[in-house]
């Protein structure tokens, strides 16, 4: 049995050929859907966060309409290919492929949800420092699948929506408020009343501690060799959070920590010291005794 091998190819390419102009036109529609998505949802998401000041609901907005248009060009290329049918009778009648494809877009599913849980819940805005299963940076973006967020090394992070929805916030710029503490251990000499007074009187001059809630000085311990202090104050982070170097609070802490020690310094209010004392015996007398 001899094949003919040129029939084969000239019948093939002549039915590419019939084919060629709804291919043609199929990849157009797909590059016009592409195109007019993503133009409609530049549009989409300027309008709508000019309007509501709200770049969360906006973004997420523009996101589902540019979608829209992808999924509508792929429905009409396949139209222009005669797909139709077919899609329709798989989908119709392959039950066992449906529930194949539902477990394998489980997880998008479940993103997709929680971004618009998210987007409708607002535990969070753009901008906002966040906390997630040990992950914690400053708010980008959030999108159909993921969350993006940037920690204080420069790393960006993309958390699954769902991650979010399962796992506890911490969104340490809700309200603007943020509460530092630290120790400090002076020699147990010291006056203790004039050691508080000192630094609640800086506390009420410095600029970047708010006045209300009030801030503290508390006695915490008094050790062996040590009484320990312990100073709260509050600042609010939602005029620092856009800068690195302060973010959460660790350079104005930073800073008070240093300014205090040099009150303290400048007021003879000494750090504590552990005393150690070193003896020598030869025959049941001492022959140095060091202090």
């Amino acid at each position: 049995m001899n094949i003919d091998f040129q029939d084969i190819f000239s019948d093939f390419f002549y039915k590419i050929s019939l084919l060629l102009p709804n291919i043609i036109s199929a990849i157009v529609v797909l590059i016009i859907a592409i195109i007019a998505g993503k133009v409609v949802f530049k549009i989409i998401e300027k309008a709508t966060n000019k309007k509501w000041k709200d770049s969360i609901i906006s973004s997420f907005l523009a996101q589902i309409i540019k979608w829209t248009f992808y999924l509508f060009g792929v429905v009409i290329a396949l139209n222009f290919l005669g797909f139709t049918g077919i899609a329709n009778t798989l989908f119709a009648g392959a039950g066992v492929s449906a529930i194949v494809i539902g477990f394998a877009f489980k997880d998008i599913g479940e993103n997709f949800l929680s971004g618009i849980i998210l987007a409708l819940k607002r535990p969070f805005e753009i901008g906002d420092i966040i906390e997630i299963q040990g992950d914690k940076g400053t708010v980008k973006a959030l999108d159909l699948r993921l969350t993006h967020i940037r920690n204080p090394e420069g790393k960006d992070i993309y958390i699954p929506n769902s991650t979010i929805i399962k796992n506890t916030l911490t969104n340490y710029t809700k309200d603007g408020l943020l509460r530092i503490n630290f120790m400090i251990g002076i020699a147990p000499e010291c006056d203790i009343e004039k050691t508080r007074k000192l630094i609640l009187d800086y506390l009420k001059t410095n600029k970047n501690i708010l006045k209300n809630p009030e801030h503290n000085v508390v006695v915490q311990e008094l050790g062996e060799y040590t009484t320990d202090i312990q100073v709260f104050f509050w600042i609010n982070i939602l005029s620092v959070k856009n800068l690195p170097d302060e973010y959460l609070g660790h350079s104005i802490r930073s800073k008070v920590i240093t300014d205090i020690k040099t009150i303290l310094d400048k007021n003879n209010i000494e750090m504590p010291s552990q005393v150690i004392e070193h003896k020598m015996y030869r025959q049941n007398k001492i022959l140095i005794e060091d202090n």
